[in-house]
């Protein structure tokens, strides 16, 4: 028996380590290791474990196993562009980020754009206000967003014929 107890336990406590091994070869332990396979009522407390950043409870499961196994790499990456296209990617936005050093002309110092194509998705109030907190958390502090421009490809279902109607794109005014 391999054991982490010291060569001068008591032989109590080696009773004791004896009578325990079996509980880490129990299979609701085992089983959260791997996020595919743990219950979905236990996620929201996986999620949290994780320090997963963004949740929502009406997401579906899939997406919910997504963002916590993508969590620790997003973390890495916090405060980058590439955190927020990561950020915004899940959900089925295409996003390009211009900062303020690639822009034609250029931008004011530590500022960026931000282009979003929802693909099939359509624009409201709650989808905007949940594109501009994903932004907010997953940039650097000192980085600020000067312009969002999201185009929308609405996309309708005729008899099982997929048919992409004409894009439609709305733009934030710069900040002053």
């Amino acid at each position: 028996m391999k054991t982490l107890l010291p060569p001068n336990s008591t032989d109590l406590e080696r009773k004791l380590a004896e009578v325990g091994k079996d509980a880490f070869d129990l299979p609701s332990i085992r089983i959260i290791k791997d996020i595919d396979y743990v219950p979905s009522q236990f996620l929201p407390f996986i999620a949290w474990q994780k320090s997963v950043d963004y949740w929502d409870e009406n997401w579906q499961e899939e997406l919910k196993r997504k963002v916590i196994k993508e969590s620790r790499d997003l973390h890495r990456l916090k405060g980058t562009p590439t955190a927020i296209k990561k950020a915004l990617e899940p959900f089925g936005y295409e996003v390009t980020l211009i900062e303020w050093f690639q822009a034609e002309p250029n931008l004011m110092p530590g500022t960026f754009n931000l282009e979003l194509d929802v693909i099939g998705k359509s624009l409201n109030a709650e989808t905007y206000s949940e594109i501009n907190r994903l932004v907010s958390e997953s940039k650097a502090a000192s980085r600020h967003l000067a312009n969002l421009t999201v185009t929308i490809n609405p996309i309708l279902t005729i008899r099982n014929l997929i048919v992409h109607q004409t894009a439609l794109t709305y733009t934030s005014e710069p900040r002053v």
